[in-house]
């Protein structure tokens, strides 16, 4: 509000302003006006000036105000600023002293925890505060002070810069001296400020207290990142103020008392699926943080990963580093909160070292499971020196001669160093010394017997770099000389090396300039020459002779073997070699016949002085021999429609490489590879193929010549036998196109009968060798086929007539292995185990799981029944789905024999010779499949098992694109009278897509069927096996057709069982159906009724029924399955409400919801009460229609009841004897008491029959 109104009153002053200034110039203008119409030119024009004058003091005076207005509007936005940072400011120091609160609270809690002086932890702690703050200003002095006098230095160098400009040149060449001086004095000024920087800085280190505890001590980086903090409150909180840290992990999500005990540094063991996680769990990449060559005043960082390596969730703080480190090393690290097994973190170590010196420590942390630490290294730059040898030999030479030897001094550190070369003490022999300052430069050091000064040389070694030292042997008088040098270092660190030479001088006129010959390597029988140079330092002309030892006189010569040498001149000398086979026994001691090493002594002798002159020749002999293995090949008996390879072995006698070729070979004959050509390495073995094809029938031998570099032969003898077979194959070699696993790929050849002559004269007529020729006649062949070979051919066994051919079929099926199945499964078995899945394993039978872990893996691939376990069928799948291609040769023999094959006795009659076999070579390349069956692990075999004849199953095969492309799928056509069809195909299929295939199978015979259906890619095909048995079910009845269930009181309920035994091979759905509850009984009730018909005419098996509409009969169970060689026991309920003698029903057993297989006809009679009367000649129909009960027939009657009675009749005799008169026609009544009274009138009729006399 108050701002508002200062606004609002500056603008009114700003308009009060503009409406005077207006205000004077109106009135300015009409006093001009009123002056210009009285006065003169002259005066108008003073007017004018006056006016213009008063114009620009206007403007001066209203640009002055606007200065002034703005600087009072500058000086309220300052104020209000500097009240804003005020008020910042006092919430940043409340902020800060309540942080200091809160850690001086922790940190007391965290010392009474501890069982510390809380009192002096206090005051401790402040006394670091303060000597940190001191620490603080007194490096804003040092920086305010180095910047003084950098300023100070550049105002200098300004001002001498402008004292050149102004001054002449001459002026300028005499001031150079002082230019000197201050360019002295400022290099001296910046040293001063380095040391300085350097004390305050091992001033600072060295002042911090070693008894500091490490919870008081605070990271550089957290400083900085708390002194960029801006604590300004809003004054309405807003959605920033909720915003969290992801990384973090709340205190909800974890468990309290995993929490309490990482927060308190307790660990617990970490047990995984019974698994103990033991060593470390975490690691650290790298596994130990160097900082290697550090400068001190530097910052260096490095970022490190920390991996968690247990078994499951775990956590990971910082606590903390060496004591040693504090001054030197800040880590800054977020907690990740929950880190899964495997998964990372990172953090940052930061160095700034303020020492040069190497320091050593850790970095700790806290985990779940325990404390670990990181090793950290700090190491300084420092000199590692070394040189390559530390005795030079320099060995005998003339005195006079100047000899050059090489000595290396590596530097492998960082640090570079300067180095002082001089001999060391107590040694007698001098030495002489000279150093060429540059890069790249050689430092020589020169010994001598006669110079008996010394001179130091010096130099300087870089970093990682080496310098040659260059020493040189002049010797001036004969005999021995020995020297030792040692070199100096100025750093303290670097201990002095010690290196000596030695060397042998000789007083002798003639020299040779290089008394170590060497002719290399030489061969035998080969000229070698070398010329030999001396020299001579004598002023007169020699007469030298030239000896060689008699041991070599015969392999080495030298020419010429007399000379005379000029004065201080040279002579050339031809040495010749000629090493022949005799040199080992020749040469003795002076040959290594292992090493082939040959080292001869020359000697040059100086006729009139009676001196000699020694020189040596070196050599390495070896010999040019090639040798063949073996020496002779036998190709044995070869056909002419095949070839036959025989390996030879080429071996390099010699340690040099020869050139080699077989030349001059037959048609029929190659070599390879390269044709017979190459070069062979020293001592180097050659494996070459030798081919050969025959090309007519009859008996070889031949030589092969293999010629070296130095035209040396060397002979191979070959033997073989050329045979003429009496049939012959169109093609010998048969390429298969890629066929994916589980596919078919198919070609056709034939075998060829073309023997109709036995005339040598008009062709070629098979025979052996120079044997006989071969009969005119039918000729049988049998192809066998390996065993584990995925090749089928068809026919394999056959004749054929001359001048005729034979089609044949080969077909390549490519499958998985069932070894490598079962290793599969049995490893991934053991991975199982070994993780504990035991879920994977259960579906095998315990005793499998026993001999699962008591089998090895090779007798676990043998356990019976293996082959049809889960296991199997998945890593039969896997391998299918992981298919990488493989491509195989098979040579498949066909053996031929003159005649026909019996269909009884087969081949057995026939005799046929070995040599007339013919090959076949096939290739094929196996690719992984573009589609594979997925469902049923797996399976190319639809197998539909039994079912019954006449009904329809269905099965789903799941097909999966595994391929990398789109693929179109095409179907082949099932047998169309057969009981497969493919209900529901598939067009496309995207990659990795599954789709659902339906196969129904409907048998309609009672017998096996089989068809194949394929599934055809672009590039593959996927063949699926479809089997299936048709079975006609069979059941047998324990009842026949009726089932009577007698006699029940109406009312009541009465109980009757049967059994069906299930006879057929499967499974039977069954149905219980009565007619009295059929969907068409309605339909059959419109008819004429059964009692009015003839009994002929009666087709309805359905009685009497109840009255209150339910069924008389029931059954249970009315569905269900009856498995193979089971039973079911079926109980019928037979409930009337009602008397009557006519229950009845008909029961049909019906099968898979089909047919009925069995039919029973259900009876049964109801009455009122207990005791009934039955029997006579029925007077009504057996079909109930109007009537309610049923009249006995006076003719007969029985008394009866549910327990039934019977009546007696007796005999006349018992009737006269009882007082009774027999009569032929007599009429009772019969009276039956039960629940109630009844009496039926009942006509007995007999004949009386008198007995005849029997005739005798």
């Amino acid at each position: 509000m108050r701002r508002r109104l200062c606004t609002e009153l500056e603008k009114e002053k700003d308009f009060e302003l503009q409406i005077s200034l207006t205000l004077k110039e109106n009135m300015l203008n009409i006093l001009i006006l009123k002056a210009f119409q009285d006065m003169s030119l002259k005066d108008f024009y003073f007017a004018y000036r006056i006016h213009e004058r008063n114009a620009k003091e206007e403007v001066k005076t209203r640009e002055h105000m606007e200065r002034r207005i703005q600087a009072v509007l500058s000086l309220k936005t300052s104020i209000a600023s500097n009240r804003e940072k005020l008020r910042t400011r006092q919430v940043w120091n409340k902020a800060m002293a309540f942080e200091a609160k809160k850690q001086e609270m922790k940190m007391r809690e965290a010392i009474l925890a501890e069982g510390g002086n809380v009192a002096k932890e206090t005051f401790l702690h402040k006394r670091l505060l303060e000597h940190e703050k001191e620490k603080q200003a007194y490096r804003e002095q040092q920086k305010s002070r180095k910047i003084e006098i950098v300023s100070q230095i550049l105002r200098e160098k300004a001002a001498i810069h402008k004292r050149k400009r102004s001054q002449p040149c001459t002026k300028a060449i005499k001031g150079g001296g002082k230019l000197q001086d201050s360019v002295l004095w400022r290099m001296r000024t910046w040293q001063y400020i380095e040391e300085s920087c350097k004390a305050s800085r091992t001033a600072s280190v060295g002042e911090i207290s070693e008894e500091t505890p490490h919870d008081v001590l605070c990271e550089s980086d957290e400083d900085e990142e708390e002194r960029d903090k801006v604590l300004v409150e809003p004054e309405f909180p807003g959605l920033w103020g909720q915003e969290c840290d992801l990384r973090k992990v709340s205190k909800e999500e974890m468990d309290p008392k995993q929490l309490e005990k990482f927060q308190t540094g307790i660990s617990h063991k970490q047990i995984v699926s019974g698994r103990e996680c033991k060593g470390r769990t975490f690691y650290s990449k790298p596994s130990c943080i160097h900082f290697q060559d550090f400068d001190v005043g530097q910052i260096y960082k490095k970022k490190i990963v920390l991996i968690n390596a247990s078994y499951s969730v775990n956590f990971c703080r910082l606590v903390g580093i060496s004591e040693w480190l504090k001054d030197f090393i800040s880590v800054h690290f977020n907690p990740p909160g929950k880190m899964s097994s495997g998964m990372s973190c990172e953090l940052v170590v930061t160095f700034k070292p303020m020492i040069n010196e190497t320091l050593e420590g850790e970095v700790m942390f806290m985990a779940q499971t325990g404390s670990f630490s990181v090793p950290l290294k700090c190491t300084a730059k420092r000199c590692i020196l070394a040189l390559d040898k530390e005795l030079i030999d320099f060995g005998s030479h003339v005195v006079g001669e100047t000899i050059s030897r090489t000595i290396n001094l590596t530097n492998s550190g960082a640090l570079g160093t300067r180095f002082k070369v001089q001999t060391s003490a107590g040694d007698s022999s001098t030495w002489r010394a000279t150093a060429k300052p540059s890069l790249g430069r050689v430092v020589e050091k020169v010994f001598t017997t006669l110079s008996l000064h010394q001179i130091n040389c010096l130099g300087e070694i870089g970093p990682f770099s080496s310098v040659k030292l260059q020493i040189l042997f002049v010797p001036t008088i004969p005999g021995d000389a020995q020297a030792e040098f040692v070199i100096m270092f100025d750093n303290p660190d670097c201990k002095p090396l010690f290196f000596s030479a030695i060397g042998v001088s000789v007083d002798v006129p003639v020299w040779v300039s290089n008394p170590n010959v060497d002719l290399k390597i030489c061969m035998y029988d080969r000229l070698y020459q070398e010329c030999i140079v001396i020299q001579s330092r004598a002023k007169a002309t020699l007469c030298l002779k030239f000896e060689v030892c008699r041991e070599l006189s015969k392999h080495m010569e030298l020419l010429p073997k007399t000379g005379y040498i000029q004065a201080q001149s040279s002579f050339s000398l031809q040495l010749k070699f000629l090493p022949r086979r005799s040199l080992p026994e020749d040469a003795g001691r002076y040959f290594n016949e292992e090493t082939g090493i040959l080292e001869v002594p020359v000697r040059i002798l100086i006729v009139d002085k009676a001196k000699k002159v020694n020189f040596t020749v070196h050599a390495i002999v070896t010999t040019s021999d090639l040798e063949i293995s073996p020496a002779q090949i036998n190709f044995g008996y070869c056909t002419i429609y095949e070839a036959v390879r025989a390996n030879i072995k080429l071996t390099n006698k010699s340690i040099l490489p020869q050139e080699f070729g077989f030349v001059g070979l037959p048609e029929f004959v190659e070599i390879q590879p390269n044709h017979g050509l190459g070069i062979i390495l020293p001592l180097e073995s050659l494996t070459l193929d030798i081919i050969f094809k025959a090309n007519k029938a009859k008996e070889y031998s031949f030589e092969l010549t293999c010629k070296s570099e130095i035209n040396r032969q060397f002979k191979l003898s070959c033997k073989a036998v050329g045979v003429h077979p009496p049939l012959e194959l169109s093609h010998s070699l048969v390429q298969f196109a890629a066929t994916a696993l589980n596919g078919v790929s198919t070609a056709t050849l034939y075998v060829m009968n073309s023997h109709v002559s036995v005339n040598p004269f008009t062709h070629p007529v098979p025979r052996i060798g120079k044997g006989e020729a071969a009969p005119v006649g039918p000729t049988s062949f049998e192809f066998r086929v390996p065993e584990a070979c995925p090749v089928t051919i068809t026919p394999s066994v056959g004749t054929v007539l001359p001048g005729k051919k034979s089609l044949i079929q080969v077909s390549f099926r490519p499958t998985l292995s069932d070894q490598q199945i079962r290793e599969e499964a049995v490893r991934r078995l053991c991975r199982a185990a070994a993780a504990g899945a035991e879920m994977q394993v259960r579906n095998l039978s315990r005793h499998l799981f026993d001999l699962f872990f008591s089998c090895s893996l090779t007798e676990m691939t043998l356990i019976p029944g293996f082959s049809s376990s889960d296991a199997y069928m998945a890593a039969q799948a896997f391998l299918r789905r992981n298919f990488r291609g493989r491509f195989e040769k098979y040579i498949i023999p066909c053996f031929v024999a003159s005649g026909c094959i019996d269909e009884k006795k087969g081949s057995e009659n026939l005799s046929y010779s070995p040599y007339n076999t013919l090959y076949l070579e096939l290739h094929c390349p196996a690719v992984a499949p573009s589609v594979v069956v997925t469902s049923d692990n797996g399976k190319n075999t639809v197998n539909f098992g039994d079912v019954a004849v006449g009904h329809r199953t269905m099965k789903q095969i799941t097909i999966q694109n595994i391929s990398p492309e789109r693929v179109e799928l095409g179907f082949s056509v099932l047998n169309p009278n057969g009981p497969f069809l493919l209900v529901r195909p598939v067009k496309m299929l995207e990659p990795g897509e599954n789709k659902t295939l339906a196969i129904s199978f409907c048998p309609h015979e009672n017998e096996w069927f089989f068809d194949v259906l394929d599934i055809r890619t672009a590039k593959t095909s996927l063949t699926l096996s479809i089997t299936g048995r048709g079975v006609m079910p069979t059941i047998v009845c324990s009842v026949g057709e009726v089932l009577d269930v007698g006699y029940v009181i109406a009312g009541e309920k009465g109980t009757s069982t049967f059994k069906i035994q299930n006879t057929s091979p499967l499974t039977l759905r069954y149905s219980m159906q009565l007619d009295s509850l059929s969907s068409t009984r309605d339909k059959d009730r419109q008819k004429i009724p059964s009692f009015i018909m003839s009994p002929s005419q009666r087709t309805e098996f359905v009685g009497t029924q109840n009255y209150n509409g339910l069924s008389v009969f029931s059954i249970f169970p009315t569905e269900g399955e009856i498995v193979a060689g089971k039973s079911q026991d079926f109980t019928v309920t037979f409930s009337p409400d009602h008397e009557s003698l006519y229950y009845s029903d008909r029961l049909k057993v019906v099968l898979f919801g089909k047919e009925p297989a069995h039919v029973i006809r259900l009876k049964g009679a109801a009455r009122d009460h207990p005791m009934f009367v039955e029997g006579g000649v029925p007077l009504d129909v057996p079909v109930e229609s109007l009537a309610v009960t049923s009249p006995t027939s006076p003719q007969e009657a029985l008394a009866g009841g549910i327990k039934c009675c019977h009546l007696h009749f007796i005999s006349k005799q018992e009737m006269i004897r009882q007082g009774h008169v027999p009569q032929p026609l007599r009429k009772t009544l019969l009276t039956l008491r039960s629940d109630i009274k009844e009496t039926y009138q009942i006509l007995l009729m007999a004949k009386v029959v008198s007995a005849c006399a029997p005739s005798k």
